[in-house]
């Protein structure tokens, strides 16, 4: 597998290695041959767009190549890259996916494109979970990284076996480190705390995933508490204190068009005094369906998750429950890690783009000569209301309150604005950074 972005690779990686698939990943389109020729792999998968030797070039080596040009190829394009017929039956392409997508669709795919090939799917076992670790075992860093999985919740007892044996497999000095902190646990042998400086909160929510865990996972960084709901491994609601206002249901309702911003100002004026949930007063009054609310509610704990994916520290602990509340189990939907981390780390990498052209949302953008000689049916209507709103003084941040969507919706229509020299950004009117790596609080 081969795509620029390290953080798509891991996940992928992690989801065809769980289903027993063998993978070998570069993210260096360069390196592609020499791996295939050493490693004669049953499939490749290709990222379309990709910097230096990019997806086209990457497929037209291998079908250059004798001993490779039968090799099937599955090429990873995002949504609105041009991939023609042409195109892909000259290079020898099997199938082509569109990212994001879901753990599901990518191993059908898989599954389907080796059949189709004639190149039945490699049979590579997992391993065995022991239920003790010495340090004499000869573990590879994937194996370590399983066992690690299965004992952090289940063997408390043993942690120091488990950082011995880890220090001889994966002989890291920083990776010990961050398991001394992760296996801080309390009295509950079943409970996991640790600092997101240290464990990123993306393999906290893989290891309860794998474990088909149930309970509240809480994160919390200064004044803002998010509490993830999980029932044997899948995220089932996403809810939070001191959110920023975007990532309120109300807000999420709007950004959805569910309902009219009006309408919801009246609304949030007549509920003081209740105790009854937003959700469920406006199904009760007629103003969305109970298929409304559940996707906005599911809308509203992705924002959340793929939020928290960027923030660079807080702490974290797990609370375990045999079964959840029912005022939880009653929304009928329910979203798994992969998928979650799978855009959410997509998004992440756009936003480093992001924040090459708008490094702080108190910057100022103004419209260029170009702007003015377009016409609208050139634009998006997202992107019109965000010209609109462009008056040379409003700040990022006001534009985002102006056309009432996400911060990183927002975001991104005014970087492929500035991109397109429709828009320029003007010095910033205060150092603030774009501790939007917490837009959250």
């Amino acid at each position: 597998m081969v795509d620029d972005s390290p953080t798509v690779l891991r996940v992928i990686e992690g989801v065809l290695t769980q289903a027993s698939y063998d993978v070998t990943c570069t993210d260096s389109g360069a390196e592609v041959l020499a791996l295939a020729h050493k490693i004669k792999p049953h499939m490749i998968l290709v990222d379309f767009a990709m910097p230096g030797v990019s997806g086209y070039g990457v497929c037209y080596a291998l079908g250059s190549d004798e001993d490779l040009a039968q090799i099937p190829i599955v090429l990873m394009i995002t949504r609105g890259d041009a991939v023609g017929t042409k195109f892909v039956h000259e290079l020898g392409i099997i199938d082509h996916i569109t990212k994001p997508f879901a753990p599901e669709v990518l191993l059908a795919v898989v599954e389907h494109s080796l059949k189709k090939a004639n190149n039945p799917k490699r049979q590579v076992p997992l391993p065995a979970m022991p239920r003790t670790v010495t340090p004499t075992i000869d573990l590879s860093p994937t194996h370590a990284r399983r066992a690690l999985a299965a004992l952090l919740v289940e063997e408390a007892h043993a942690s120091m076996e488990i950082i011995n044996a880890l220090e001889v497999a994966l002989s890291q000095p920083h990776v010990i480190d961050s398991l001394r902190r992760l296996v801080d646990l309390t009295n509950d042998r079943h409970s996991l705390r640790g600092e997101l400086a240290v464990v990123p909160i993306a393999e906290v929510l893989q290891i309860l995933s794998l474990q088909r865990q149930s309970g509240f996972l809480h994160v919390q960084s200064s004044e803002v508490e998010i509490t993830i709901a999980l029932e044997r491994g899948l995220v089932r609601l996403v809810t939070g204190t001191n959110l920023a206002e975007e990532f309120l249901l109300g807000s999420v309702m709007v950004q959805e068009e569910l309902i009219a911003p009006n309408d919801l100002g009246l609304l949030l004026n007549n509920r003081k005094g209740t105790t009854q949930r937003l959700g469920n007063q406006v199904v009760k009054l007629g103003f969305l369906t109970r298929d409304d609310l559940h996707r906005a509610l599911r809308r509203q704990s992705s924002q959340i998750v793929y939020e928290l994916l960027r923030w660079p520290k807080g702490i974290f602990w797990f609370e375990p429950r045999n079964e959840l509340p029912a005022d939880v189990l009653e929304f009928e939907f329910d979203l798994t890690i992969d998928e979650l981390l799978m855009e959410g780390f997509r998004r992440v990498d756009e936003w480093r783009l992001i924040e090459s052209v708008i490094p702080s949302f108190d910057g100022v953008p103004c419209r260029t000569p170009t702007s003015f000689n377009l016409s609208a049916d050139q634009l998006t209507d997202k992107e019109q209301a965000v010209i609109a709103a462009v008056d040379g003084s409003r700040t990022v941040r006001e534009i985002v309150q102006q056309v009432g969507t996400s911060s990183f919706d927002a975001a991104r229509i005014i970087y492929g604005l500035v991109s397109s020299r429709l828009l320029a950004m003007q010095l910033q009117i205060s150092p603030t950074n774009l501790e939007n790596k917490g837009t959250i609080g």
